[in-house]
């Protein structure tokens, strides 16, 4: 059972910083086992990489200024 943020604190006050085991058990923390799970789909198929590229440009501000960004 993970401490409670108070005995935490307290503890990490005199030691210095947590390390990242016990970080990761006071969050109680999982990371998923398969790499596939952590791709996103977020551009709709039917798009093509110009669209995106495109649609990249015009978010970061430079549409047709700096084809290189």
């Amino acid at each position: 059972m993970p401490e409670p943020i108070e005995a935490l604190t307290e503890k990490y006050s005199r030691r210095g910083h947590p390390t990242v085991d016990e970080l990761i058990a006071a969050q109680n923390l999982s990371f998923p086992r398969d790499p596939a799970d952590l791709l996103g789909n977020f551009w709709p198929e039917e798009e093509s990489i110009d669209d995106f590229l495109a649609a990249l440009r015009a978010w970061r501000g430079r549409e047709n200024t700096n084809p290189a960004a």
